[in-house]
């Protein structure tokens, strides 16, 4: 029954078009008509813009040779399916092993992928050349651990000191899909301020990378007798091990997007893991226990000596010693 009884306007036929569109379009992995048709022209029309830059950074970027036109954005939330087939209940549940679940991992990377493709697409239509001090926000959907809602948000900006396409070779997405084409809108998480010290090294920005690895850990048979004892202090060496080997596969994942996009550095602006525990009765009569570590890595690909220093070399560092009158 439609909300406090009242019956919603009917949609004309054309409204109903628009509708089917858009939605198409958002299969695609793009934004809605409306949405591009705004930004379109952005710089030119002479209206006021948006910006998640703060003054000194809107200040920095602008004696850089970076221009703020519109603030972008991009959004996905994706429903997590049974992870059916993925060796799960495998050896990370039982016996001390350790097994990556790629269907737990998926959601959380298809979902940043699209995000990122529809910042890039909004700062496309603004006619942008780089997108910078963009945020990335995960949360649960609705409040449901099954459901990940994931929004970026970007200061598009226009190149107009140095040559576009200086450094860069291509863009990244902060997945693990490359298209590899050039003149894409570069993406960056650093602030206004560390771009702005990055260009005057002679460095420049190429893209995000980003990824997710969700692996499981059961316990071994003496550490699940440790998890309800009471005695001392004892480092649950399964887990940790879960940790770092998640850490590691993640960080692999990043550098090899990296190396794709022409880097030979980047800046890491997300490090960070959740711990799930769980347990059943095991065949032996005692309960079992394992964990399910998610790691997730966003990073700021960037090339060092990418062009000269711009728009003028960082001073050496002075120290200042007042020995009083």
């Amino acid at each position: 029954m439609p909300l406090f009884g009242k019956r919603p306007p009917d949609r004309s036929e054309e409204e109903r078009r628009a509708a089917e569109v858009d939605l198409e379009r958002i299969r695609r992995g793009g934004i809605p008509l409306a949405a591009e048709e705004r930004l379109r022209g952005a710089e030119s029309s002479g209206r006021p813009f948006s910006s998640d830059l703060s003054a000194k950074e809107y200040a920095l970027a602008d004696a850089s040779g970076l221009v703020a036109i519109a603030q972008v954005m991009g959004s996905s939330v994706v429903r997590r399916g049974w992870p059916v087939g993925s060796g799960m209940y495998g050896a990370g549940m039982y016996g001390g092993g350790l097994q990556e679940i790629d269907a737990l991992a998926e959601p959380w990377n298809l979902s940043r992928e699209r995000s990122f493709e529809r910042l890039r697409h909004e700062a496309r239509a603004a006619g942008a050349d780089a997108v910078i001090g963009i945020e990335m926000r995960m949360q649960p959907f609705l409040g449901e651990p099954s459901q990940l809602e994931l929004a970026v948000f970007g200061t598009a900006v226009r190149e107009t000191s140095l040559p576009v396409g200086v450094g860069s070779s291509g863009s990244a997405s902060g997945s693990s899909r490359r298209d590899g084409v050039s003149g894409e809108p570069r993406l960056s998480t650093l602030s206004g301020q560390d771009v702005d010290k990055l260009r005057r090294i002679g460095a420049e920005t190429l893209g995000v990378i980003g990824h997710t690895v969700v692996v499981s850990c059961g316990l071994s048979p003496m550490s699940n007798r440790a998890m309800s004892g009471w005695w001392g202090n004892q480092e649950m060496r399964e887990v940790s091990f879960a940790v770092s080997s998640a850490r590691a596969r993640a960080m692999d994942e990043v550098v090899r997007q990296g190396r794709a996009i022409g880097a030979n550095d980047m800046v890491i602006s997300m490090l960070g893991h959740t711990i799930e525990h769980g347990e059943f009765d095991s065949p032996g009569g005692y309960t079992s226990h394992y964990f399910i570590i998610t790691m997730n890595v966003l990073a700021t690909a960037i090339r060092l000596g990418a062009h000269d220093p711009h728009p003028a070399p960082l001073p050496d560092p002075v120290m200042s010693i007042s020995l009083g009158a």
